[in-house]
């Protein structure tokens, strides 16, 4: 199956460049993080926390992969359909509230067996630990890891031209739901989109049990 990426793991890997590069080796010449490239890290990592509840549903939603690449923990279509009964009605608001990522996650974990929340804990602890590193196959889901086709826009140090990494704009994410494109996130919003079209999509065939 096709490898799953999500738009947490693109957050993160915009994050993890931008920080790689701005900590060149002791001695060496190198990009050199600005005041303001700072104080944009700054109000990230301020406005990531407001929305843990968010990034928890959407690290579970990842974890789901974990769960597909055993036969003894995959998605059944019945498991499938719950899941999606939860998901799409949150797809088309405006804005995703941390009161309704939290219930989202709960009730998804809730259609969860045993064997499989042990699954998805093992994965949480590794993706800590590995910072969202590459996974396995999905359900169907969009091909390419970070990096490679449906990749983050900027998030690569040393891309062509030496351009430099370009980190989400808070201000234009007030409103934020991972589910619902964001056309004033340009290029990265579009492949965000991409990205949770092809999760639904994949949830979808799943469901109908295939």
């Amino acid at each position: 199956m096709k490898r799953m990426t999500l738009w947490t793991g693109v957050l993160v890997m915009v994050v993890t460049a931008i920080a790689a590069v701005a900590q060149p080796p002791p001695g060496a010449g190198g990009f050199q993080m600005t005041p303001e490239m700072q104080k944009r890290m700054e109000e990230f990592r301020k406005w990531r926390e407001a929305h843990r509840y968010t990034f928890q549903l959407t690290s579970t939603l990842r974890g789901l992969e974990v769960l597909d690449r055993d036969a003894k923990t995959k998605l059944t279509p019945a498991q499938a359909k719950k899941i999606l009964a939860v998901l799409q009605p949150l797809r088309n608001e405006p804005k995703l509230t941390q009161d309704e990522a939290k219930n989202a996650l709960k009730q998804i974990k809730a259609v969860l067996t045993v064997n499989q929340l042990n699954a998805l804990a093992r994965y949480e602890a590794d993706r800590r630990n590995r910072r969202g590193g590459p996974g396995g196959g999905g359900m169907g889901m969009r091909p390419g890891g970070m990096g490679g086709p449906g990749g983050a826009p900027g998030a690569r140090p040393g891309g062509p031209g030496g351009a430099r990494p370009q980190m989400p704009n808070p201000s234009q994410m007030k409103d934020f739901n991972p589910f619902k494109p964001n056309p004033q996130l340009g290029p990265f919003g579009q492949r965000a989109a991409e990205y949770w079209d092809s999760f639904f999509k994949g949830l979808q065939q799943r469901a109908s049990g295939k």
